[in-house]
């Protein structure tokens, strides 16, 4: 409710009487008169008590016999963020929890002591430009600058958090807004992944990796399942009878239980060998699919990805010593960077096969799991070589030279709609006969070129020989007078009519 008082009067009228102030905040009623302790008679000030009292509610320090002037020591970004991240992240059980910690990092390290309330919108644009400055990222020698999709994730970090302050009442506005007005705005992408992976790469890829990981490669090629739902998949999620994979909900990045079909012969031995114990018996009906021959989950397999992705292209893996081999050596993180290959682009290379096949994009969509066909474009990547043989279709093999006077006019392909003048033979009055063309200039032979055009031209009709030929063709079978020329009859009859 706000700013009030207990009376009947409305309008101006409130504000002139002499009832008393009343304030309300979060369930909390209070007369701003008695918990000031001094005459509140303008709306004005009964304003800045009511701001009092909601600071007061929001620290933890309101009480409702009166002002107590105390040392209220506001509440910093590093306090918000341990609520925002147990009541917010982790309540609701979000896939953010997981990562929320490393995604943190930058906030915290830029506002950690700062109040909340503080934090203004020069503040966060100013952290934007740190952002894209070059820096150390990891462990690499050499600074580099992060990618403007990193920085969008980290600044929707902030405005998702600074958004639930507001509605939490932890603050009164947030930096990202005034009032309809966005003031900071997210940066430019260029994100969009064009890898694909071919059939002799596959290959090579499904040579070098390890068994468990070759299924995994083979499953995610297949099905297109995203990591976590690969990793969630138990034997009792599989409809062996209607041959589809039961991905449920509570497993699912959009938190709906989506179906995906056993389509492949190998996908459906690679589910049918991951069945079988180490004494070929089926494992239980609980056990993850992706498991080892006791039935125990396979442990973070990006390590064992890496060194399959080297492999297969010629590159022998290498450790770095000097960090107690828990990383790849310098020369191998270039080489892995340069091969650009990551675990997600075998869900790209899924839908992007599907399209090459002819399957329409609503069904892609719904395979994938999207909720929106704008996301499943972007995983829709055509090859090359299917793109330089979709421009061939504009090849007419039309010749050209340097040379003016070896042009000569390209022919009309048949179908091509031509004058009536040219198609039927023309009545009524003779035409009078044309005035010789004026000789060309000497050596121009460009003029030559359009002297022989113009000579080529047809005669143009008289009034009386348009109006016959229209009467005429009036009584004619309309389409076959309009017969090859046009799949759309109305461009035809308007280059008719046009020339009346």
């Amino acid at each position: 409710m706000g700013l009030y008082k207990l009376c009947s009067h409305k309008g101006r009228l409130r504000d002139r009487c002499d009832h008393l102030w009343w304030g309300s905040f979060r369930g909390v009623r209070v007369s701003l008169s008695k918990w000031a302790n001094r005459d509140v008679t303008l709306k004005t000030d009964a304003q800045a008590v009511l701001d009092d009292v909601r600071a007061a509610i929001r620290a933890g320090t309101f009480d409702p016999r009166g002002q107590v002037v105390r040392d209220i020591t506001p509440m910093t970004f590093r306090e918000f963020a341990d609520i925002y991240k147990e009541r917010h992240a982790i309540a609701k059980r979000l896939s953010l929890a997981r990562t929320i910690d490393w995604r943190l990092r930058p906030l915290l390290e830029r506002f950690g002591d700062r109040a909340l309330a503080d934090i203004t919108t020069a503040d966060v644009e100013d952290f934007i430009a740190d952002l894209r400055k070059p820096r150390i990222v990891g462990r690499e020698p050499v600074p580099r600058s992060i990618t403007a999709a990193s920085v969008n994730r980290t600044v929707e970090l902030l405005r998702h958090m600074m958004n639930w302050a507001v509605g939490r009442e932890y603050i009164d506005r947030t930096p990202f807004r005034r009032g309809s007005e966005t003031l900071i705005k997210k940066l430019l992408e260029d994100n969009k992944r064009r890898r694909r992976l071919s059939g002799e790469e596959e290959a090579k890829l499904l040579a070098a990796a390890p068994l468990h990981l070759r299924a995994m490669i083979i499953a995610a090629l297949d099905t297109g399942m995203r990591r976590g739902e690969m990793l969630a998949l138990r034997f009792a999620d599989i409809d062996w009878t209607r041959e589809l994979i039961v991905l449920r909900g509570e497993t699912t990045k959009s938190r709906k239980t989506r179906l995906v079909p056993i389509s492949t012969e190998r996908l459906r031995a690679v589910l049918a060998w991951l069945r079988l114990d180490a004494e070929g018996e089926p494992k239980p009906a609980e056990t993850p699919i992706f498991s080892n021959e006791i039935g125990e989950p396979l442990p973070h397999f990006h390590d064992v990805w890496l060194r399959a992705v080297l492999k297969a292209h010629g590159v022998r893996p290498r450790w770095a010593a000097g960090h107690d081999y828990k990383g790849l050596c310098t020369e191998c993180k270039a080489e892995y960077r340069r091969i650009n290959l990551r675990w997600h682009d075998l869900r790209h290379e899924y839908a992007s096969r599907l399209v090459e096949r002819g399957v329409p994009l609503a069904q892609v969509r719904d395979l994938l799991g999207h909720a929106s066909i704008t996301t499943t474009e972007r995983y829709d990547t055509q090859k090359l070589e299917n793109l330089q043989v979709a421009v061939t279709r504009l090849e007419r093999g039309l010749p050209f030279s340097a040379d003016a006077a070896s042009w000569t006019p390209a022919e009309v392909p048949a179908g091509r709609v031509q004058s009536v003048s040219a198609r039927r033979p023309m009545k009524g009055p003779a035409a009078e006969p044309k005035a010789p063309s004026p000789a060309p200039l000497a050596g121009d032979n460009l003029s030559s070129f359009f002297q022989e055009l113009r000579s080529d031209a047809p005669i143009e009709p008289t009034d009386e020989a348009l109006a016959a030929e229209v009467n005429e063709l009036s009584d004619l079978n309309l389409g076959e007078w309009l017969g090859g020329r046009d799949s759309n009859p109305d461009n035809v009859v308007q280059s008719h009519v046009s020339y009346r």
